[in-house]
């Protein structure tokens, strides 16, 4: 009897360290840029296979389906985008990543667990394809349908950190404002005012204007304008554009005074 119950007890033990040494050796060195590499890939469609499972979803189920499913895709792109022997590890205990990649421990106080840790470095991911992006649409290659895409992934980025244990109040807002930004760059109001830039057409005839220059880059300007002549401003872009874009966009007209120190 206390022989049968030492072995398992040994045995319980034995999986407990197997378990630690698993979680220990899957967050090792090179895994976390292992990981992001995967989640950026992902995110970018890098690998075709990819398309065909929701490996992103923040449901559960649906996630550990997609991982089960699509393990030969997941393996696929361990291995062009890992050191050979994280990718090796990877595929020989598949099994536990899925486990710790689509269940979220019950008590997460400490947000210390291995799935709190992955939930990280998969926003991070996030915030890096981000920046890969906006890079990729510097200059001549910027679009609105550009500008559109690099705000889904804002937003996407946003919800990962909102949601995640990880990140602090302040790396929180710092995305919020961030999405802010871009979601006033597709707005109404800065099509608008690129059109208005574009076409450049003669406003002297709108007498609020004074001599103030419109097209002026200079931030003192800017403030002027959008502090003091919101209503001429109204007036100009309902006649040029055909519509009131600054009612609706209040909320992020106050967001680019910010980011230009303006004192609103």
């Amino acid at each position: 009897m206390y022989k049968f119950l030492l072995i398992f007890l040994i045995l319980a033990r034995s999986g407990d360290l197997s378990i630690l040494s698993f979680h220990r050796n899957l967050l090792g060195e090179g895994s976390e840029e292992c990981f992001e590499k995967f989640f950026v890939a992902v995110i970018n469609e890098k690998y075709e296979c990819s398309n065909e499972y929701d490996f992103m979803t923040k449901d559960p189920a649906i996630k550990h389906t997609a991982y089960t499913d699509g393990q030969s895709c997941v393996l696929e792109i361990f291995k062009e985008e890992c050191p050979e022997d994280r990718a090796v590890f990877l595929k020989e205990n598949y099994g536990q990543l899925i486990n710790l990649l689509t269940e979220q421990p019950t008590d997460n106080i400490t947000c210390s667990a291995p799935y709190f840790q992955l939930e990280a470095i998969e926003c991070n991911a996030h915030k890096h394809a981000l920046q890969l992006e906006m890079q990729e649409q510097t200059g001549e290659k910027e679009t609105h349908d550009g500008a559109v895409k690099v705000l889904k992934m804002c937003k996407d980025a946003q919800e990962c950190i909102e949601n995640s244990c990880k990140f602090t109040p302040v790396e929180r807002d710092e995305i919020e404002n961030s999405c802010d930004v871009l979601e006033l760059t597709t707005s109404d109001f800065t099509v608008c005012m690129n059109t208005i830039n574009r076409k450049k057409p003669d406003l002297s005839r709108f007498e609020c204007l004074n001599d103030h220059d419109f097209y002026s880059k200079d931030s003192t300007v800017i403030c002027e304008r959008w502090k003091n002549k919101k209503d001429c401003m109204r007036q100009v872009t309902v006649e040029i554009c055909g519509k009131d874009v600054m009612k609706s966009d209040e909320k992020f007209l106050k967001k680019f005074l910010n980011n230009l120190k303006c004192e609103v």
